[in-house]
């Protein structure tokens, strides 16, 4: 798994948030991660009309990405870790590190 795999994922994820294809956006959850996702959708601005990838940052194996989602209410910035897990990226942790 390197850098620009982590990106492509994190921005399809991203999109998928955005377009409300929860379906795909979920499928880049790992396990446990639903209920996390739930609780980070509760400090997303609504409806939510735009997603960036503003960073990602390899350590230790997994990856970093800096999401910024934004919406009518404002923007939420989150932080996803990404390891691979069976052989594909997924989201191993998630937290909401800023909201505006």
């Amino acid at each position: 798994m390197d850098e620009q795999t982590v990106r492509e994922a994190a921005e399809t994820h991203a999109r998928a948030t955005v377009e409300r294809d929860y379906e795909t956006a979920g499928s880049y959850l790992g396990d446990g991660m639903m209920a996390t996702a739930g609780e980070v959708m509760k400090d997303m601005p609504r409806p939510l009309t735009a997603s960036e990838v503003t960073s990602v940052e390899g350590r230790d194996g997994s990856y970093t990405c800096r999401i910024r989602y934004s919406g009518d209410e404002g923007a939420t910035v989150v932080d996803s870790r990404w390891a691979e897990v069976d052989g594909d990226p997924k989201i191993v942790g998630l937290e909401v590190v800023d909201k505006s």
